[in-house]
C-alpha cells in the first residue's frame, strides 16, 4: 500500500471469545447459534474521469474479507474463468504480517462505481484467536489505483473519507461456531443505500507489515465438490429400546439428486457426500419469507443411541458432541424470493453429513459440499491391489486437503484448527509426494520465524502462535519442525535460498536450545497417543541429535563450514550423553519400539551395536504381534525407518496389519479421512474419548512416504536433491513370514510429478518373477537398486547381464545406474 490507512468502525464491538477451550458445554443440539449485529463493511464510491487503461484494487484486512464491486464479486480471471480467493488474507501472525491481495478490475468498471468489502472475524478476533491479538476490532485498508490512457495516475486510499457500517445480511460469522444469513435484508454491496453508513475511524492498532501473498491461495476446489450419496428424511424418534432410541425414519433414496426432497416442519434431513470433506454446504431451496432453515455438520452417525457408546443422540442421527464448543452450524433465514441458493462466504467446517431441518415448510432441490483449501497442485498418486490399502491412500489424500487450509493444520472441525508443529513435521514427508508444498510451506516457515519472536529463538508449539504459556514452546518433535521441515523441502525442491532465507532462524533456535544442556528441546509431549510410553525426555535427546545433524548440513550447503564443524562436534557430543543416559549393555534402557526407531531413524546408532538394535525392533514388532505400539512421533518414522534398515518385511506386515492398533483397522471401521487415534471409533465399543477425537487428523498418514519412497522406491538422492537424478529402490512385498490372514500385495505403482518432469515406478508378480515398470524425465538420470538375486535382467525385453548395466550388488540388491526414459525389467 503507497498512503492508505487501517479504517474500522466507531462503535465496532469485538465479541470476545467465550468457553475457549474451558469445556463448559459439548456441542448439542440445544446450544443455538444467535445471530448478532453482522460485519464490519466498507464503502468507497468513485468516478473515473477518463478512458481508464487499467483499474487495480489492492486491499488487506484484520479478519476474513470479501471484496465486490457495483455489486458484484471481485476474482481472478484465469484461463477465462473467474476464480475467487476464499479466507482472505488467511492466517499469518498479525502480530508481525499479514497479506495483500491485487486485483484487476477494469473490465467491472463504469464511470460512476462503488468498491465494497466486509469483514468478518476469522482469524483475527474470532474465537480461534485465542485473544493473542488483543480482541481487537476488524479493519481494512486498501487503494484503489487508475492508470488513463493518457498517462495520469489516480490513487483512491482508504481513510476517513470511505463509508463504514456494521450490519448487512451476515450476522455473524465465526471459524468455530459458523455462520447466520438473514436473507432478508440485502447485501450492502447491492444495495448500499438501503443501510446507513458514516465515515470510517482511523484504526492504529496494527503494528505488522503488509506484505505480497506467499504460498497458494484458499479456493474452492471444484473438481473435488461431492454430492450427496444417501438422504434420510426423519421426524422424531422411535423407541427401540436403547437410551435415546432411533430416529423415525420416513423416507430414504440414494443416488444422483437423492436431495431433492420437499420437507414438512419439524422433519429433518439427514445427507451422506460418502467423503469427510472440509468446506462449505451449499442449499438450493425454496421457502417462506422468513423461514429459519439450520444446518449441523457432523463427522459421523450415532451408531445405537447408548451414551455407554459415546452416542449423543438417538441411532441415525448427527455425531456433534467431539466437535467440543464448536458448534459448526449454518442458519439461513429464507428470503422468500422463489428458488435461492445460500453458502456460507466466511467461514469452513470439518463433516461427511449434514442435518437440514426447518421451522417452516422447505423444498430442497440441490446440496453440494463444496471442498475449499489452499490449492496445492496434487503432484502424486498411487494405487496397489489391495483395495483397503488404496482406501487408506484416499484417506490421507483427503486429510491432507482438508488440513492444508492457509496454514498446516491438526484438524478441520472442532474447537482447535491449529497449527500443531509436531504434525506439520510428522507429515511433511508425505505431503511432499502428495502434492506441490513448496509455496505452502516456504509461507508457513515465515510464520515459523514470527513465532520465535518474543520468545527467545523458540519455535511455537502452534504456529501461527496462539499460546501464551511460559516458553512458548521448544518442545520436542514439535519446536524441531522449524528444521525437518525446510530439510525436506531441500531434499524435494533442492531450493537453496529458502534455507538461506531460514538459517538465522535456525541457528536462532539451536541458541535457544543451549539453555537445556545436551538434553535437548523441552520434553512436552512424548510420543503423542502412544499405546507403549516412551519417556518424554528420551525423546528431546534424540530430536535434539537430528537438529544437530540437520544443521551441519544446512551449514555446509550454505558453504559455512565452521558453523558445520560445530554442529558436528555438537552431535557428537550429545549422542555421547544419549549412550550415557540410556544405553546400557548393548540395549537401550527404555524397550520400546519408538525408544529403538528414533536412534535408528537419526543415524545416532554407533555400528557395533547396530545389527542388536535392528534386531530388537525386529523383535519388539513380531514380538508384539506384528503390531505397532507407537504414537504420532514414532509413527512418523515407523516403515520409513524399517525400509532403511533392511526390515522392509516388517513394514509390509505393519501396513497390513487389521487390529488395533494398525492404518487398516480405521479403515475397516469406515474412515475416509485419517483419525486422531487408532481406535476413534470402533464397531465394538462405539466412540471414543469426547474430549479430543477427532475424525480427520492426518498425522498417521505419515505411512504415505513409505508408500512411494518404500514399496514404489522414489526417492530424492540426498546428495543430488531436487530429482535432476534420484534413486528408484522399489520394494515389492516378498515376505517369507506373512502374519495370519494377511495376503501378500500383489502390485503397486506410484507416480510424481516431480521439478524434474514425472517419474513412474512400479512393479508386479508375474508368475515366478517380478516386473518392474520404471519411468524417468527427460533431462534427469537415476540409480536403480532392484531385488534379485539374478546377474541377468530381461530389461526392455533384452537379457542384459550385470556388466552390460554396469550394475553392483549391495546386498539383496543390483544397483544400476539409467538415463530418461521408460523401462520394463524382469527378473529371469
Amino acid at each position: 500500500m503507497k498512503t492508505a490507512n487501517w479504517i474500522t468502525h466507531r462503535d465496532y464491538e469485538v465479541v470476545r471469545g467465550k468457553e475457549t477451550w474451558d469445556i463448559v458445554y459439548y456441542n448439542n443440539r440445544d446450544k443455538a447459534l444467535e445471530p448478532q449485529k453482522g460485519l464490519l463493511n466498507i464503502g468507497k464510491a468513485f468516478s473515473l474521469s477518463g478512458d481508464a487503461e487499467n483499474v487495480t484494487v489492492r486491499a488487506t484486512a484484520l479478519g476474513v474479507f470479501r471484496l465486490y464491486l457495483n455489486g458484484r464479486r471481485i476474482g481472478q480471471t484465469i484461463d477465462g474463468k473467474t476464480v475467487y480467493d476464499e479466507m482472505k488474507p488467511g492466517w499469518t501472525d498479525y502480530n508481525h504480517r499479514v497479506f495483500e491481495f491485487v486485483y484487476d478490475v477494469t473490465g467491472l468498471c463504469g464511470k460512476e462505481n462503488r468498491l465494497s468489502a466486509d469483514v468478518a472475524p476469522g482469524w483475527w478476533n474470532g474465537r480461534i484467536s485465542f485473544g493473542v491479538y488483543g480482541w481487537k476490532p476488524c479493519a481494512f485498508i486498501g487503494e484503489i489505483e487508475i492508470r488513463y490512457r493518457d498517462g495520469r495516475t489516480e490513487t483512491i486510499a482508504s481513510d476517513e473519507t470511505w463509508d463504514v457500517m456494521i450490519g448487512g445480511p451476515i450476522r455473524c460469522a465465526d471459524i468455530w461456531d459458523g455462520q447466520y444469513d438473514d436473507a432478508t435484508l440485502p447485501h450492502p454491496a447491492v444495495k448500499p443505500d438501503a443501510y446507513e453508513w458514516q465515515k470510517a475511524v482511523l484504526f492504529h492498532d496494527f503494528e505488522g507489515q503488509i506484505t505480497p501473498i506467499v504460498g497458494d491461495p484458499i479456493r474452492v476446489r471444484e473438481h473435488l465438490n461431492r454430492r450427496p450419496r444417501t438422504a434420510v428424511v426423519y421426524r422424531g424418534t422411535d423407541d427401540d429400546g436403547s437410551e435415546m432410541g432411533a430416529i423415525h425414519v420416513v423416507s430414504k433414496a440414494a443416488g444422483e439428486n437423492c436431495e431433492a426432497v420437499s420437507l414438512k416442519a419439524g422433519e429433518s434431513l439427514i445427507l451422506d457426500l460418502g467423503q469427510e470433506i472440509v468446506g462449505r454446504p451449499s442449499l438450493t431451496f425454496r421457502a417462506e419469507r422468513g423461514t429459519k432453515v439450520e444446518v449441523f455438520c457432523s463427522e459421523l452417525l450415532n451408531d445405537s443411541g447408548e451414551s455407554s457408546r459415546g452416542n449423543d443422540g438417538p441411532k441415525g442421527s448427527p455425531y456433534i458432541k467431539n466437535y467440543r464448543t464448536a458448534l459448526a452450524r449454518y442458519v439461513v433465514i429464507a428470503s422468500g424470493e422463489g428458488e435461492e441458493t445460500h453458502t456460507p462466504s466466511h467461514v469452513f467446517y470439518g463433516f461427511r453429513y449434514f442435518e437440514i431441518r426447518a421451522d417452516r415448510d422447505l423444498t430442497i432441490s440441490s446440496v453440494t459440499g463444496l471442498v475449499i483449501g489452499s490449492d496445492v497442485t496434487e503432484v502424486g498418486t498411487f494405487v496397489c491391489d489391495n483395495p483397503e490399502i488404496n482406501q487408506l491412500y484416499s484417506n490421507i489424500v483427503w486429510g491432507m486437503r482438508g488440513n492444508y487450509l492457509s496454514i498446516p493444520t491438526d484438524c478441520p472441525q472442532r474447537d482447535e484448527r491449529l497449527g500443531w508443529t509436531g504434525d506439520t513435521q510428522i507429515f511433511c514427508g508425505a505431503a511432499s509426494y502428495l502434492g506441490d508444498i513448496k509455496g505452502f510451506m516456504h509461507k508457513w516457515l515465515g510464520d515459523a520465524r514470527d513465532s520465535q519472536i518474543g520468545y527467545e529463538g523458540a519455535y511455537c508449539d502452534v504456529i501461527p502462535r496462539v499460546f501464551r504459556h511460559e516458553g512458548g514452546g521448544a518442545n520436542a518433535a514439535w519446536g524441531d519442525a522449524g528444521l525437518v521441515v525446510p530439510y525436506r523441502l531441500w531434499l524435494m525442491y533442492r531450493d537453496k535460498d529458502l534455507i538461506a532465507e531460514h538459517y538465522d532462524s535456525m541457528e536462532w533456535y539451536m541458541k535457544h536450545l543451549e539453555r537445556f544442556g545436551l538434553d535437548g528441546p523441552r520434553p512436552a509431549y512424548g510420543d503423542w497417543l502412544n499405546y507403549d510410553v516412551t519417556e518424554p525426555a528420551y525423546l528431546s535427546v534424540c530430536y535434539y541429535a537430528y537438529d544437530a545433524l540437520l544443521m551441519e548440513r544446512f551449514s555446509r550447503i550454505l558453504g559455512k563450514e565452521d558453523r558445520a564443524g560445530y554442529y558436528r562436534e555438537l552431535r557428537e557430543k550429545i549422542i555421547a550423553h544419549w549412550q550415557e543416559k540410556y544405553v546400557k549393555d548393548g540395549a537401550l534402557t527404555i524397550r520400546t519400539q519408538t525408544a529403538y526407531l528414533l536412534p535408528l531413524a537419526f543415524d545416532m546408532v554407533p555400528k557395533a551395536l547396530y545389527d542388536s538394535f535392528r534386531e530388537t525392533l525386529r523383535q519388539l514388532i513380531v514380538g508384539n504381534g506384528y503390531t505397532l505400539s507407537t504414537g504420532f512421533v514414532g509413527t512418523g518414522v515407523l516403515n520409513q525407518t524399517l525400509e532403511r534398515v533392511g526390515l522392509g518385511d516388517l513394514a509390509y506386515s505393519l501396513l497390513l496389519q487389521t487390529k488395533d492398533p494398525s492404518w487398516l483397522y480405521s479403515v475397516r471401521q469406515g474412515a475416509t479421512t485419517v483419525w486422531e487415534r487408532w481406535n476413534s471409533y470402533t464397531k465394538e465399543k462405539g466412540f471414543g474419548n469426547v474430549g479430543m477425537n477427532s475424525f480427520n487428523h492426518y498425522a498417521y498418514g505419515a505411512v504415505a512416504e513409505w508408500m512411494y519412497s518404500g514399496m514404489c522406491g522414489i526417492r530424492p538422492d540426498p546428495e543430488q536433491p531436487g530429482f535432476e537424478h534420484f534413486e528408484l529402490y522399489p520394494t515389492p512385498d516378498l515376505r517369507t513370514e506373512i502374519p495370519e490372514g494377511q495376503k501378500r500385495i500383489g502390485s503397486a505403482r506410484a507416480t510424481y510429478r516431480s521439478q524434474a518432469g514425472l517419474i513412474e515406478s512400479g512393479w508386479a508378480f508375474v508368475e515366478d518373477s517380478v516386473v518392474y515398470d520404471f519411468t524417468v524425465p527427460e533431462g534427469a538420470t537415476a540409480e536403480v537398486g532392484l531385488i534379485t538375486d539374478k546377474d541377468v535382467l530381461l530389461f526392455n525385453g533384452l537379457e542384459m547381464t550385470a556388466s552390460d548395466l554396469h550394475a553392483v550388488r549391495r546386498g539383496d540388491r543390483l544397483v544400476f545406474p539409467v538415463k530418461a526414459g521408460a523401462y520394463s525389467v524382469k527378473t529371469v
